[in-house]
């Protein structure tokens, strides 16, 4: 399971790292907002960790673009420890607001915490959706059947899901998915979604499900989630 931390504390930034490595975690670490908009995604996080006071800004204004390019979970780490700082965190949408010193068994506490709140919202969410989505084991259902999606595969159903059933636009899919800005030519996020609908074609048509799962492509808006009843099409 892969972690973001943004931290400028290069000392504080190391020891967090190497204390969920041996969690069982993988972990990016950015030591600023520069850092993290510069950065080439190498795996999708499920769970993201930011510092409040950064160098060139600070997570408050960073909130908006994370929470916009991932579906995870955001919590703030922070030495600001005011009540209006932790009630302006929460607003945000953070799932916590941790003040620093923190031991680290209480951060993995933390953070495993929030994970299995997050799989349970998820599957709450979804209990009259057909698509159930496991953040942690990063698994995907539909009607109770897996999907078996690769990494990329599951940020895309997710993201989808997340802004259903408004279409998202491929410029956001791309940076979400990509991990770099659209530059107008690069067809790799289209690669992604056709590979995928293929997959989903052939899973679907060797179950022989009454309902089915694509992904729609919508003329100059982007892509939707489309859930198709083939017993309403006969």
């Amino acid at each position: 399971m892969h972690i973001y931390l943004i931290e400028d504390d290069l000392k504080l930034a190391k020891l967090i790292q190497l204390f969920l490595l041996k969690q069982g975690f993988t972990i990016d670490v950015f030591n600023s907002v520069a850092d993290y908009k510069q950065h080439k995604a190498t795996f999708i996080p499920a769970l993201i960790i930011c510092d409040v006071m950064l160098p060139d800004g600070n997570g408050f204004e960073l909130f908006q673009q994370l929470s916009t390019e991932h579906t995870c979970p955001i919590i703030f780490l922070t030495a600001l420890d005011s009540d209006q700082s932790h009630i302006k965190g929460l607003n945000l949408g953070a799932y916590d607001y941790l003040i620093k010193p923190l031991k680290p068994e209480l951060l993995l506490a933390k953070i495993n915490a929030i994970l299995r709140q997050n799989d349970q919202t998820q599957q709450h969410d979804s209990t009259e959706h057909p698509l159930t989505l496991n953040q942690t084991k990063r698994e995907a259902y539909f009607a109770g059947l897996p999907l078996n999606l690769n990494d990329s595969e599951f940020e895309i159903i997710a993201f989808l899901i997340k802004n259903a059933p408004h279409p998202v636009s491929r410029e956001i899919l791309f940076k979400q998915v990509i991990g770099r800005n659209y530059n107008g030519l690069d067809r790799a996020i289209d690669l992604k979604i056709s590979r995928l609908r293929k997959k989903l074609t052939t899973l679907f048509s060797n179950q022989k499900s009454s309902i089915t799962l694509d992904i729609k492509s919508v003329r100059s808006k982007g892509y939707c989630l489309d859930i198709i009843n083939t017993k309403d099409n006969k």
